[in-house]
């Protein structure tokens, strides 16, 4: 709520229609639920004016940083087992986002294989791999089959490290199933608009 706050007040005019936006992008079908608690998205967003919305960018960019700042100032008990199991299932959900919806992940990965890590430099430390694995029978086909795949790179079972060589191995998987199934680009998150697909 406090998040949200922020970027309301730097971004009061756009603020419902990116949260709805961001609430589309964010939103995993196969499970029913969303990626976060908070989502801000303004898909091919042009005002027409350059100064005002590069002055947009910034209120919202710097709005982000002190809301951010503002959580990690509140005292904060503890963390639990629990709490360490609640974010490693978070962590897990957005592993789960990240390579099987996010569009910009995904082009990033098609475009070339010079920047793997980086594309994929969001993904969480950690992950469980049997949750994971529970996700699975939720999918379509040939959905699943992106999800066999990105299992096949994670090593052990129960929580996987993903450092920069599992980074490498999971872009390769992802180009590896588009290059098999493109038409599944189409199934890809978006906001307001369907964007010219990758060739």
């Amino acid at each position: 709520k406090l998040f949200a706050e922020h970027l309301r007040e730097a971004a009061p005019a756009e603020f419902d229609d990116a949260t709805e936006q961001g609430d589309r992008y964010f939103f995993i079908p196969a499970l029913r639920r969303h990626r976060g608690a908070a989502h801000f998205y303004l898909e091919n967003f042009n005002s027409g004016n350059f100064s005002a919305d590069f002055a947009l960018a910034q209120r919202v960019g710097e709005a982000a940083i002190d809301g951010y700042m503002e959580l990690l100032r509140k005292p904060c008990p503890t963390a639990s087992e629990a709490d360490a199991a609640t974010q490693l299932a978070y962590h897990t959900l957005y592993f789960f986002q990240v390579l099987t919806l996010d569009r910009g992940t995904t082009a990033g990965l098609l475009v070339h294989n010079q920047n793997d890590i980086g594309v994929l430099g969001s993904l969480p430390a950690r992950v469980d791999k049997n949750l994971l694995t529970s996700w699975r029978s939720h999918m379509e086909s040939p959905q699943d089959c992106l999800l066999d795949a990105l299992l096949s790179v994670l090593p052990n079972k129960g929580t996987c490290t993903v450092d920069d060589g599992v980074k490498q191995q999971l872009a390769s998987v992802v180009r590896e199933y588009y290059k098999t199934y493109p038409q599944v680009l189409s199934l890809q998150a978006s906001g307001s608009c369907v964007v010219p697909r990758i060739p």
